[in-house]
């Protein structure tokens, strides 16, 4: 857990420098509060749900997977690109992130730009930064960076996916990637999965006990911090907060879009380790207003305001 004091001046400095998100209209008396606010997104490939998400102002983009498209009704390619279009229209000038299917690098461009083309003024591509040469051995493992980089030469936005340590991060921003997406839901997932018991937290991630790795069994996939500096629970939120301190070491701009939400109390510790943007699944939106004490004090207050009536 992050002590609310434990920010570093740097972090607030990477914040301000950042680009105005809730704008004033020219001529506005009353100025936003929040103008360098971290941009929420809905992660959902359903209009239904994205909607009435925006018209409340809830959300100011969108993620989707072909997961999400799926799950949305979307049985062909033609189908998901219809419904792909139709986001990118209610959301317009707002991002919408749109994910790659293709995996070989030429296939992987021609595909960006054709997703691109749907709504140049706010299509995202996302590319996955690595993990090619799981679906073949003879891919190339730089895959991901070549296309995030061959897009950013023809300037097209993208959201470089499959983020689960900090030099994945940084070697996507050197890219040229606009967004760096840690899923840390998942990272938290893989250690309560693989952690072997009798050893400290975090060791599925980092082990290293013998420096020289005479017995070749170091694992040193994420740093020290983020594997076993603290609760499994929290590891994903550690490592936001390490790559938002590498990029405010160097002045790196790739915004931090937080991704992989499991639970509602989680969007605090996101905004704590300085993530830029937090997609959520839309059953969590919904529930930001909640709260029981909200409840029995809407209930108090109208009842008191009866006396009011008429």
């Amino acid at each position: 857990m992050f002590e609310v004091n434990d920010l570093h001046a740097v972090l607030i400095h990477r914040r301000r420098e950042m680009e105005i998100v809730n704008g004033s209209p020219a001529g506005k008396a009353l100025p936003h509060p929040a103008a360098r606010g971290p941009r929420i997104f809905a992660d959902t490939a359903d209009i239904n749900e994205i909607a009435p998400l925006y018209e409340a102002g809830i959300i100011n983009g969108v993620t989707t997977n072909p997961t999400l498209l799926k799950k949305a009704g979307a049985k062909s390619w033609k189908e998901a690109k219809a419904m792909l279009t139709a986001i990118l229209r209610l959301m317009k000038p707002n991002p919408v992130s749109l994910e790659l299917t293709e995996t070989t690098i030429a296939e992987m461009v021609d595909q960006a730009q054709e997703l691109y083309a749907l709504g140049a003024e706010n299509a995202v591509i996302k590319v996955a930064i690595g993990g090619y040469p799981a679906l073949d051995p003879a891919k190339d493992p730089f895959t991901g960076l070549k296309v995030l980089r061959k897009l950013w030469e023809r300037d097209i936005r993208t959201n470089a996916t499959l983020i689960f340590n900090s030099t994945q991060a940084f070697w996507a921003a050197n890219a040229g990637a606009t967004y760096v997406s840690p899923f840390m839901g998942r990272l938290a997932d893989y250690m309560y999965k693989n952690d072997q018991p009798e050893l400290p937290v975090g060791n599925s991630l980092y082990w290293i006990i013998d420096h020289k790795n005479s017995q070749g069994d170091q694992r040193t996939h994420n740093s020290e911090y983020v594997a076993v500096g603290g609760a499994r629970k929290d590891s994903g939120i550690r490592l936001i907060r390490e790559i938002a301190a590498i990029f405010a070491n160097y002045d790196i701009h790739s915004e931090i879009l937080a991704a992989s939400v499991r639970n509602a109390s989680q969007l605090t510790e996101v905004f704590l380790a300085g993530a830029d943007i937090v997609t959520v699944p839309a059953q969590i939106l919904r529930t930001v207003a909640d709260h029981p004490l909200s409840d029995a004090g809407m209930v108090s207050f109208d009842n008191d305001a009866k006396v009011f009536a008429g």
